[in-house]
Formats: structure tokens, C-alpha cells, sequence
């Protein structure tokens, strides 16, 4: 099997939290051709499938930064925190009173503000429920809008994946031992090497283990990447990669 390409989606290929524009869609399907593809996303992959066209849909799939995976055709694997990491987070939001926004197996849990990005590319398709968090029966993604750097060390300290994102104000969380990479090692698709495209803390993993990584904008924690792109050079190095 030739080297997967691995994307992730928001401020890698899609910019305005909607869309993936023409010339880039038109690259990966040149790719695929020569290439599996991966989708590598913070989102749950309920959220993934309003942005990618419904042949892309299908491709392997990983969401919620390693906590979803879809197998290419196949179904959902869901990874769940343990109980006693659920019961830390609930300790946490009662403590300091934050928003929050928690993904469960499919339906989701969201306290935060209407105008925030993260609502406004919430369950855009009107593929699931919004519930008390009470009512999921596990949490497999959880955001909190937090700043507290004590509560960060305190979900660090217990093991748990967290991600902080300070121009959004908020930390992104995930189960013990899950990222996009570790995702990606399930899915038995990086044995032999692959391209990854990337732009955020969350990508970091990812693109670290790549034999060909790609950083898109800016941004000092993936300073290392073999190749730096602006938006519009996203699709050339697409095609690049599928000219070989």
C-alpha cells in the first residue's frame, strides 16, 4: 500500500469553518488516487461530515484529535474516558463554574456561547441531540473555556490529553493516551511512512512522526515541519504530493 496523506481540517483545509474550497477538493481527489486518504480532526466525526462532500466521507476518519475513528467504509469506534476522568472533569466544572462543550458517543452537551466558533460549527449537519451532560452515556471529547493554568496541571496530572488553546480562551481534552497519531497507529495505516498536513497545537504528535509534514500558517510549536504553506499553496503541494 502506497504512504497515507493525513489532513487535518480546520485552518488546514478548511478556513472559513464550513467549507473546503474547490481547488483543494480537486487535489485530494487527485491524490487518492495514488495515495489512501485521512481526515484528522478536533471535531467528532458527526461534525466532520458537513464539510467534507460525501465521497470524502468515506475515507478513514479520525475525530474528536483521536477519540472517533472510522475505518475507510466501515463503521465508528469510540473511545470513552474512564469514570474516574469523567468524575474529574464534572469535580471541575462545578468548582470553577465553566462552559463547556462535551462530545459523548454522538449527542453532545454545550454550555457556552452562542457566538463562539465552536457553536457556530457545532452539529451543523443536524445529525445528533443536545443533552445534559448527565445524560450522555460517556465522554469521549470534552472543551472546557477555561484560562485556569491550575486546572490544566490538574487534568495533566492525572494522565489525561490536554491540549490548551489560548486565543480561543479554552483546553481541549481528550482520554488518556489518545492524539491524532495514536489514532492513526490504530487504524495500521503509518507502518511504512506517511504525509501529514497540520496547523495547530494538536497536530504537533502527528506531524512529528511523519516522513513528510506540512505546517500551514503559522505557529512556533510545529516550527519543525519539513515544509510551511500559506493557504492557497495547500492545493499545489496536494497535487505536488500526488505527481510524486
Amino acid at each position: 500500500m502506497n504512504e497515507p496523506a493525513v489532513f487535518d481540517v480546520d485552518g488546514t483545509l478548511c478556513f472559513d469553518g464550513r467549507t473546503v474550497s474547490t481547488d483543494i477538493l480537486e487535489a485530494l481527489r487527485a491524490l487518492r488516487s495514488v495515495r489512501p486518504l485521512v481526515f484528522a480532526s478536533a471535531r467528532p466525526i458527526r461534525d466532520l461530515y458537513p464539510v467534507l462532500p460525501e465521497d470524502l466521507r468515506k475515507e478513514a476518519l479520525i475525530g474528536g484529535n483521536g477519540a472517533f475513528v472510522q475505518r475507510r467504509g466501515g463503521g465508528i469506534d469510540v473511545v470513552g474516558f474512564a469514570p474516574s476522568e469523567r468524575a474529574l472533569v464534572d469535580a471541575l466544572i462545578e468548582a470553577t463554574g465553566c462552559a463547556y462543550l462535551i462530545d459523548g458517543e454522538w449527542n453532545y452537551s454545550y454550555t457556552g456561547e452562542a457566538d463562539h466558533r465552536i457553536y457556530r460549527q457545532l452539529d451543523a449537519g443536524a445529525l445528533a441531540s443536545t443533552v445534559s451532560r448527565a445524560e450522555l452515556g460517556t465522554y469521549s471529547k470534552v472543551v472546557l473555556f477555561t484560562e485556569d493554568e491550575a486546572v490544566r496541571e490538574r487534568l495533566r496530572s492525572a494522565g489525561l490529553t490536554v491540549t490548551h488553546h489560548p486565543a480561543e480562551g479554552l483546553i481541549d481534552i481528550a482520554p488518556s493516551g489518545i492524539s491524532k497519531h495514536a489514532a492513526l497507529v490504530k487504524l495500521q495505516l503509518c507502518g511504512d511512512g506517511y504525509a501529514a498536513f497540520g496547523n495547530d497545537a494538536n497536530d504537533v504528535d502527528l506531524l512529528r512522526h511523519a516522513d513528510a509534514s506540512f505546517c500551514v500558517g503559522q505557529h512556533e510549536l510545529l516550527s519543525f515541519a519539513d515544509h510551511h504553506l500559506e493557504p492557497d499553496d495547500v492545493a499545489p503541494a496536494i497535487l505536488g504530493l500526488a505527481r510524486g
